[in-house]
């Protein structure tokens, strides 16, 4: 069983990266050109890109206003997708506490 998850991921990460080819060369094709970020959220988990794109039309969103909008999702595995977020750079906790928020980085100051 082991062997097959293994394989199965194998084959996820390829799917991904033929389709990340496919949609620079598309864009190449029609004259646009990708940029860094562009480049960098299609490689992104999608829940990920989706807490992103969230962040982007909502700055300083509070962990329980991304949580209401990932019902289904437990709130451990946000909190490791934000984390994640952070480390790639594409977002910012602004504050420590529990009413700490979240923004895109390049987003509204």
């Amino acid at each position: 069983m082991n062997n097959d998850k293994k394989l199965a991921k194998e084959e996820r990460l390829f799917r991904e990266e033929m389709w990340l080819r496919s949609a620079v060369s598309s864009a190449a094709i029609e004259g646009n050109t990708l940029t860094v970020l562009e480049y960098k959220l299609l490689t992104l988990p999608t829940r990920r890109r989706e807490i992103y794109n969230l962040m982007e039309k909502h700055p300083y969103s509070s962990f329980d206003y991304i949580s209401k909008k990932f019902p289904k999702v437990n709130p451990k595995t946000l909190h490791y997708d934000l984390k994640k977020l952070q480390e790639k750079g594409f977002v910012v906790k602004v504050g420590e506490t529990r009413g700490a928020t979240y923004r895109t980085k390049n987003g509204k100051t």
